[in-house]
């Protein structure tokens, strides 16, 4: 479970920073659709966190674990208004549209945080997994009916700007955006709407998770298909901590993955798993320095090669 929480945890970062590169390099044009993207992003973290948080929680957090339960459910919902605004903002119909499901959503929010047991009357923590016992009236059909609205109309967005627009950079864009989007909802649909249902929150980690790739795979479509425009001067900056993130993120997989092999199953500490992360980041970050240091000394080796042969 430690090992899911590790990916959660990397991934919402990777995540955040795609974020924040299409915000703050993005063009004054399109500084309010970047701006919903930003936010998609942020909500994607903050229901990465909630569900990491819940998955490793003991008895003894039972006093503060339904603060992070009740955001489960609140952040996905403020995930995809926000998905929904950087699909559709530029339009007219997708203003109000955006509109329209963003006062429902915070209708449907707000119930939640307000008065948590009318969805759910129970949260178990135990060593066998925890779970939330979830009551079955209005406010659940209320979030399930939120959810089966909004997803149809932000995959029609995609799908009627990719019959409307001419380009086939943007037209590539939107069959990527609306194609990871569809997949990862059917995923959230399973393991975070359905199985919850039959009291199985095993899984509820892949919902995020896969959100998650959805919106690092629009940031691409944005890079590749120049969904948006980017500031030059930005996007290196912060591609080039993506890039070390990305790495961060794979290694740190890896050295969670060998660590259980070689210990049995047994999951590294949390100062160890710190530790490891700090580490490989200073090593990425001297990279550069490193890089410089071999060229130097391979132009030297090649220079004494050269006056060598011309000796003989």
């Amino acid at each position: 479970m430690q090992l899911i929480v590790i990916l959660l945890a990397t991934v919402s970062i990777l995540t955040l920073l795609s974020g924040a590169i299409v915000f703050f390099g993005s063009s004054k044009k399109d500084r309010i659709r970047s701006a919903w993207y930003f936010i998609a992003a942020i909500f994607a973290t903050v229901w990465m966190a909630s569900i990491s948080i819940f998955l490793v929680a003991k008895p003894e957090d039972m006093d503060s674990i339904v603060w992070h339960v009740n955001w489960t459910f609140v952040s996905a919902i403020l995930l995809d208004v926000a998905f929904l605004g950087y699909g559709a903002w530029n339009k007219k119909y997708g203003k109000i549209t955006t509109a329209i499901f963003l006062v429902l959503g915070l209708l449907v929010g707000g119930t939640i945080l307000l008065n948590p047991g009318a969805l759910y009357s129970e949260v178990v923590l135990s060593n066998s997994g925890n779970s939330v016992t979830m009551n079955i009236g209005l406010l659940y059909f209320c979030y399930i009916a939120f959810f089966g609205a909004i997803v149809p109309v932000i995959v029609g967005v995609f799908a009627h700007q990719y019959f409307k627009t001419k380009s086939q950079s943007k037209r590539g864009g939107d069959i990527v955006t609306m194609g990871s989007f569809g997949i990862s909802s059917t995923i959230v649909l399973v393991v975070n709407l359905i199985l919850p249902l039959f009291n199985n929150w095993s899984l509820i980690w892949l919902g995020p998770l896969a959100l998650a790739a959805t919106i690092i795979a629009v940031y691409y479509t944005i890079l590749r298909f120049h969904m948006l425009n980017l500031s030059s001067i930005w996007l290196r900056i912060f591609s080039y901590v993506v890039i070390i993130a990305s790495i961060a993120i794979i290694y740190m997989i890896i050295f969670s993955v060998i660590f259980a092999a070689l210990f049995r199953g047994s999951t590294p500490s949390s100062e160890v798993i710190i530790l490891n992360f700090i580490m490989i980041l200073i090593f990425l970050a001297l990279m550069p320095a490193m890089a410089n240091l071999i060229s130097f000394v391979k132009t030297l080796i090649s220079g004494e090669e050269t006056t060598h042969k011309r000796k003989k």
